[in-house]
């Protein structure tokens, strides 16, 4: 039976944004995030209460909408790949995408340190599940070492993004994102792996460059909004980072329904076994 994660996945974000409220009320605890000092605070004036920049704070429903949708979809679709087989798969995705919106509030939202620590730590977060799940695709892992190769890419991530300087860091998550689309490409053509020549079923490969022609065209966006480009306007509430966070959202959905869809070509669905007993849809 499918547990109710979508509910719980609504109670734990209404419960964080109560939490944020409540921090809110007297001002943020926390020194300042260092974007105040290089300023570079992505355009949108700051203010008070909850959301210090309410455009690029409250666009991140698009985040939190994708990651309940994703939940409330888990199991509900058969196919060969772990995301449409084992439900804690589309689980932990889900969670992701969630935590990928309430991380980017809490900097949004406070502008302090811990909250931008915590907006890249959910950037990062993605990053792991689709390096991990990248790998898993093509060596068939059992669900404990998935999770083990997941942990250990956000713990690393987090140790450096606690290490780098801020001025560096979107240099950092632009290296990972390049190493991300270094091993899509191998995973999707097997002559650029042939330690594992398992063929992936490529109907659903459209929805994979949708999620890419969305994310850089919301790169544009960003780079073009960003304080002092041409497009940067502080006291308006159509910013371009608010764009940005609600394509990227979109590219996020996309990327699900691209992971959900593929799998083992029927060539090879034969020698095809998870190692684990794996939850099931019903």
């Amino acid at each position: 039976m499918r547990r109710p994660a979508a509910l719980i996945g609504i109670v734990a974000v209404m419960l964080t944004i109560v939490a944020f409220w409540a921090m809110s009320r007297n001002g943020y605890p926390g020194g300042p995030d260092e974007c105040i000092a290089l300023n570079d605070c992505y355009c949108e004036a700051i203010g008070p209460g909850i959301a210090a920049q309410p455009a690029n704070a409250w666009s991140n429903a698009g985040f939190v909408a994708i990651g309940l949708l994703v939940l409330a979809d888990a199991g509900r679709h058969s196919g060969t790949g772990r995301m449409a087989r084992d439900l804690r798969a589309a689980w932990l995705y889900g969670a992701v995408a969630v935590f990928l919106g309430l991380g980017s509030f809490a900097f949004h939202g406070s502008m302090r340190a811990w909250g931008g620590y915590v907006d890249v730590l959910s950037m990062h977060a993605f990053i792991a599940f689709v390096l991990a799940y990248d790998l898993d695709r093509v060596h068939r892992w059992t669900w404990r070492r998935f999770v083990t190769w997941f942990t250990a890419m956000l713990v690393s991530f987090a140790v450096a993004i606690a290490i780098v300087p801020p001025e560096h860091g979107k240099t950092l998550f632009a290296v990972f994102v390049l190493i991300v689309l270094l091993v899509e490409a191998a995973v999707s053509y097997p002559a650029l792996r042939p330690w594992s020549r398992v063929q992936l079923d490529p109907r659903r490969l459209p929805w994979f460059w949708t999620g890419l022609g969305l994310f850089i065209v919301a790169n544009v966006i960003w780079n073009l909004s960003r304080t002092d480009g041409v497009w940067c306007d502080p006291q308006t509430l159509l910013q371009g980072h608010a764009v940005w966070h609600l394509l990227t959202g979109a590219s996020v959905g996309a990327f699900y329904l691209y992971l959900r869809g593929e799998g083992p070509a029927a060539v090879a669905l034969a020698d095809y076994r998870f190692a684990d007993s794996t939850p099931r849809g019903t």
